[in-house]
């Protein structure tokens, strides 16, 4: 996908990257021109990740109209939702992307038809820290660290089965499921452990336990379907990403603690693309880096700040079939949308018909 050429130079913004303090604080937007188009990596080589968007509100998704100069002398006030600390994203197969807020519970934004509403309070209550998020054609799925609950939803909002502590559930962080196969893979922090179920929430096997070996975990936290696979855990207090398959059984692993291009400092969400890419956001690096499934670094997206394609503290991320990518960009308050640009094969050449 990416030639070797760019890696000194991916290695060196990296580093630059890392070393960028985190704020705590929402800085004021720079103005950014209307026709700037950002894409990765850099010139000269080919462009394969290009920022497409960002979702804050419901002026960003087509629901709302701002007001007008008249109606803000008049005080009139609007009734918008705003994006306050997201932690978690996931997109179905409708566009339709759900979104995990510290402070508001999961909310839904459909910017096709440029809708925005209160997803989770459907069922009459905000599910608290939602810092995990997967979606399949017929339900949504969540987990609440700070109230141990693995919960689904159906596409409407309202809930319809749990987990909590009495099921073992001690601060689930990720989750990511498989519809095909009927497999819900959750992260179950506080056991270092990964808990396999099926949708119904039926335990099938619990694999892990604290360590640092193959199989173990050190406060795991994402998980992703890798598909003709098995699944990928980013094993943050390990700094490293663990394969396995379907049933469980390790397969691989990569990563190792570092401010290097290809290390981790603070490693969260992960994603795989159309291709089978995995996608890991760092939320000290302030970026998302892209590895092959061998664990060969490719490129890597964004830097600490507040435009276009930068972040503070980003933290979720999620990929759909087309290659949209969506990432959790907590303190900027947004989701931001990048789209992967698959390598385009050059056509056989042809040859003159002999006469």
């Amino acid at each position: 996908m990416f030639k070797r050429s760019t890696l000194l130079s991916i290695a060196l913004a990296c580093v630059a990257s890392a070393m960028a303090p985190l704020s705590a604080q929402k800085p004021a937007t720079p103005p950014v021109a209307q026709d700037e188009v950002l894409a990765w990596p850099a010139p000269p080589a080919p462009a394969r990740i290009k920022w497409v968007a960002e979702y804050r509100n419901a002026f960003d998704v087509g629901a709302k109209k701002k007001r007008s100069f008249l109606d803000r002398l008049a005080g009139k006030s609007e009734d918008v939702i705003w994006l306050q600390r997201p932690l978690s994203v996931a997109v179905d197969d409708k566009g339709v992307i759900f979104v995990g807020d510290y402070n508001l519970g999961v909310i839904a934004m459909d910017p096709a038809n440029k809708k925005i509403w209160a997803f989770s309070a459907v069922s009459g209550s905000v599910l608290t820290t939602p810092t995990g998020l997967a979606a399949d054609s017929k339900f949504v799925f969540a987990t609440s660290a700070n109230t141990s609950q693995v919960v689904i939803f159906d596409k409407e909002g309202r809930q319809l089965s749990a987990l909590g502590k009495a099921d073992g559930i001690k601060r689930p962080v990720g989750l990511a499921v498989d519809e095909a196969r009927n497999l819900l893979v959750v992260v179950n922090g506080d056991e270092h452990a990964v808990r396999l179920y099926n949708r119904s929430l039926k335990l099938l096997k619990t694999i892990g336990s604290r360590g640092s070996e193959e199989g173990q975990f050190n406060f795991p936290t994402y998980v992703c379907m890798v598909a003709g696979v098995g699944f990928a855990v980013v094993d943050s207090g390990n700094f490293r990403v663990q394969l396995f398959d379907f049933n469980g059984r390790f397969l691989r692993a990569f990563g190792q603690v570092g401010d290097m291009a290809g290390q981790f400092a603070r490693p969260k969400g992960i994603a795989v693309d159309p291709d089978g890419q995995l996608y890991v956001v760092d939320g000290a690096f302030n970026n998302f880096q892209i590895f092959n499934q061998e664990g060969r670094l490719l490129t890597f997206v964004g830097q600490g700040g507040v435009r276009k394609g930068q972040f503070q503290v980003p933290n979720g991320i999620a990929i759909d079939a087309s290659g949209a990518i969506y990432v959790a960009d907590q303190i900027n308050h947004r989701i931001q949308k990048f789209q992967y640009l698959r390598e385009e094969k050059e056509a056989p050449a042809s040859h003159p018909t002999p006469q």
